[in-house]
C-alpha cells in the first residue's frame, strides 16, 4: 500500500487501510505483520486445510459467496501484486478471472493491468489515458477466436480469428478514449500503465 499511495511516512499508511479480514492458506504472511492486523481487529481467516486452490482465489470465493448476485456485475476487485512474479503463479491469478468471469476482476502490476473480457456480450472500455496506455492487447486463452472486431486502436480487428499458434493483438496502441471489443471467445485485455512517480 506504500508505494501505491506515494505516502512518506509507512506507519500512518499501514495504520489508515486495515483489512476487515485477511484470508489464505498463511504460509506467506510473517508473524508480526499477522498479528499487528488481529491487534487492529482484522479477522484472520486460516484456510491452510485447503490446498486445492491459491489465496486469490480463496479470497475471490469469499467476494463472491457474500456479495447479492444483482451486485456482482457492478463489482470491481481490484487486485495488486498479481502479476510480475512467478509464472505459475501468474496463470493461477489468470485462472481466477475465469472461474469468476461474471465479476470484474483487475490484475494490476507495476506496469500493466489484466481483466477479462467475457464473450457474452460487447465490451465497451473506457481509457484513463492519465494513468492507462498507449500499449495494449488482446488475446484468447483456452478457445480460440474466429471473428474479433474492435474499434478505437491504431490496428483495429475486423471479424478477425486469433489462436495461440497463431495470430494473437500485442503491441497494439490506444487511439481513443473508448475501445470497443466484440469476439465469440473470452479474451484477456491488457494495457499498459503510466508510471507516475
Amino acid at each position: 500500500m506504500f508505494q501505491m499511495t506515494n505516502d512518506e511516512d509507512k506507519k500512518s499508511t499501514r495504520n489508515r487501510y486495515i483489512p476487515e479480514i485477511i484470508e489464505g492458506d498463511m504460509d506467506s504472511i510473517r508473524p508480526e505483520v499477522k498479528l499487528f492486523y488481529s491487534s487492529q481487529g482484522s479477522k484472520i481467516s486460516d484456510k491452510s486445510h485447503n490446498q486445492e486452490t491459491t489465496d486469490l482465489h480463496k479470497c475471490i470465493s469469499r467476494l463472491h459467496r457474500y456479495t447479492p448476485d444483482h451486485e456482482k456485475p457492478n463489482l470491481c476487485v481490484l487486485v495488486t501484486g498479481a502479476l510480475g512474479g512467478r509464472f505459475d503463479h501468474e496463470a493461477a491469478n489468470i485462472n481466477v478471472l475465469y472461474l469468476f468471469s461474471e465479476m470484474r476482476i483487475i490484475l494490476l502490476s507495476d506496469d500493466c493491468l489484466i481483466r477479462l473480457l467475457p464473450k457474452t456480450h460487447r465490451h465497451e472500455l473506457y481509457i484513463e489515458s492519465s494513468v492507462e496506455g498507449p500499449h495494449c492487447g488482446l488475446f484468447p486463452v483456452g478457445a480460440p477466436s474466429t471473428s474479433t472486431t474492435t474499434t478505437g486502436l491504431k490496428w483495429n480487428l475486423s471479424e478477425s480469428k486469433m489462436r495461440f499458434g497463431s495470430m494473437i493483438s500485442t503491441s497494439n496502441i490506444v487511439q481513443s478514449e473508448k475501445v470497443t471489443v466484440q469476439s465469440d471467445a473470452d479474451l484477456l485485455w491488457t494495457i499498459s500503465l503510466r508510471n507516475l512517480a
